[in-house]
């Protein structure tokens, strides 16, 4: 049987897991970044009709890490110095790590479908990788709260 000091040394574990979910984090802020400054680029030649309305974010919060989509909507008036945007978070399937592609594909406007695609493909397996992460952060701090109590 392991003695309570072993156990209670998973805080290394734990910093490491925490160091790769830092990691993924980065990846995922850059890919979002990608499709944010692909988008603007190619907005600044459209008119209203045609500009995206997607918006990808990654989001690091405790022992967690995900990527949303947003659709983007704006009110108001522009000529009175009333427009606002406001984000409507995009569901995503809770069995998947993943968004239905084609959900997303039905607000992207043609010229971007091929990187909303890209940057989702991208953006699953990080999602994946996080959720195993975050189970086994998990797993150690109730392990080592358990060997304290013991």
């Amino acid at each position: 049987m392991s003695k309570p000091s072993e156990i209670l040394s998973v805080a290394p574990a734990i910093e490491i897991l925490f160091e790769r979910m830092n990691t993924l984090n980065t990846e995922a802020t850059e890919l979002c970044q990608r499709h944010f400054t692909f988008v603007m680029a190619e907005n600044k030649t459209r008119d209203w009709a045609q500009k995206s309305v997607l918006f990808a974010q990654s989001r690091m919060r405790d022992n967690n890490m995900t990527v949303y989509w947003y659709e983007i909507r704006w009110y108001g008036s522009k000529a009175a110095k009333t427009r606002r945007m406001t984000k409507k978070l995009i569901k995503k399937p809770k069995a998947n790590y993943g968004y239905n592609v084609a959900a997303l594909l039905k607000l992207a406007q043609p010229w971007e479908e091929a990187k909303v695609q890209e940057v989702e493909l991208e953006v699953i397996g990080i999602r994946r990788e996080v959720a195993f992460i975050s189970k086994a952060i998990a797993q150690l701090n109730c392990a080592a709260k358990g060997a304290r109590k013991g």
